[in-house]
């Protein structure tokens, strides 16, 4: 299982590129953005520095399809600097390009059903934006659980949606084998710089869109996460399964998403999921922002035809904010930060929380 590690780390050592060779090259092909373009700039990390000594809870992302693994570099570096053990989990033929420690490199299958489907998707976005609103509007009016499930199961039957849930199945079972050996973190055994300081008994789930999905279907079901987050996610069910979050949860929603003069609304769409849900659940929705807000593609001026209107200094601070508030407070137990309601924030809490 390819994995992507960052923890609270001493100072000193040699910084680790933001993006290297491989995964600029896979980015190039993709998005035909040259690779010259993108750059050779360090992140914040280092490269195997020794861990602060400590207990760090644990956070496990997934991105969204289609993606790779360092596509939110930079929250989770500031998550890993409030003093968490980040996990970025890497789905091989599924994620752009995994790179594994003896130097094997995994391209995405794109002649896959999944990749396939969301390649055409990709391509007449504003047909599958017309279609898919509708189902969302019935989502967004959603008061109940049920009613919520009725509308996501003719989502998830939707052809931009349909062959999502065997990736779904996939990414589950390479996130329950990662949870079965963070036990085996801790000992040293998978890693010796993590001996002693990973505490797997505080574990928090999060990502974005099919990785906040998944996040959500996890909160479910999964006795061992103990809160979670989903980014700009439509909150697909699983087959057969309660559709009810177990652990306490928040959902972040772009306002609105313009395709070629159409929007497509997200907000709120998961919402009934809170009515029953754990105490301090929530959702908020960020103003100006669209779906690739919530990714590290903010951070880029380059890019900012594909995004909102929200500044994107802003958009930064508040999922930062929001992201370590929300462990912090669940994992942590410390006072929870960072949902303060402003002009660019709107947050909905669970029945339970104190108004």
């Amino acid at each position: 299982m390819p994995l992507q590690l960052w923890y609270p780390a001493q100072p000193g050592g040699t910084p680790e590129p933001y993006l290297d060779d491989v995964l600029r090259a896979a980015i190039s092909a993709f998005s035909h953005v040259p690779k010259l373009a993108l750059g050779k700039r360090p992140s914040n990390s280092v490269v195997d520095a020794p861990a602060v000594p400590g207990r760090w809870p644990v956070l496990i992302f997934n991105h969204g399809f289609a993606s790779f693994q360092k596509q939110s570099t930079s929250l989770l570096e500031e998550l890993a600097s409030h003093g968490y053990v980040l996990l970025s989990v890497g789905h091989p033929s599924e994620s752009l390009v995994v790179q594994f420690t003896d130097g094997t490199v995994v391209h995405a299958r794109t002649e896959a059903p999944a990749w396939r489907a969301v390649s055409t998707g990709l391509k007449d976005l504003l047909t599958s934006a017309r279609e898919v609103e509708p189902l969302m509007v019935d989502a967004r009016a959603a008061r109940t659980a049920e009613a919520l499930h009725t509308a996501m199961t003719a989502l998830a039957k939707h052809r931009s949606y349909a062959q999502l849930e065997g990736v779904l199945v996939s990414w589950r079972r390479d996130v329950g084998v990662v949870l079965d050996q963070l036990e085996r973190l801790d000992d040293g055994s998978l890693s010796p710089l993590l001996k002693g300081v990973v505490d797997a008994r505080h574990v928090g789930v999060f990502g974005h869109s099919l990785g906040g999905i998944l996040a959500g279907q996890l909160a479910m079901t999964d006795a061992r996460v103990g809160a979670g987050l989903n980014f700009d996610g439509a909150q697909l069910p699983q087959p057969g399964v309660p559709y009810r979050l177990a652990a306490p949860f928040c959902f972040l929603y772009a306002d609105t998403t313009k395709v070629s003069g159409f929007a497509l609304t997200n907000e709120g769409m998961n919402d009934a999921l809170l009515v029953d849900a754990p105490p301090r659940s929530c959702s908020a929705s960020l103003r100006g922002a669209t779906h690739l807000n919530f990714t590290d593609m903010n951070n880029r001026a380059m890019l900012a035809a594909a995004l909102g209107s929200i500044d994107r200094g802003e958009m930064a601070r508040l999922l930062r904010a929001m992201t370590v508030g929300f462990f912090d407070h669940h994992l942590k137990g410390r006072p929870l930060a960072g949902f303060t309601p402003s002009a660019t924030l709107r947050v909905h809490w669970s029945p339970e929380h104190p108004q």
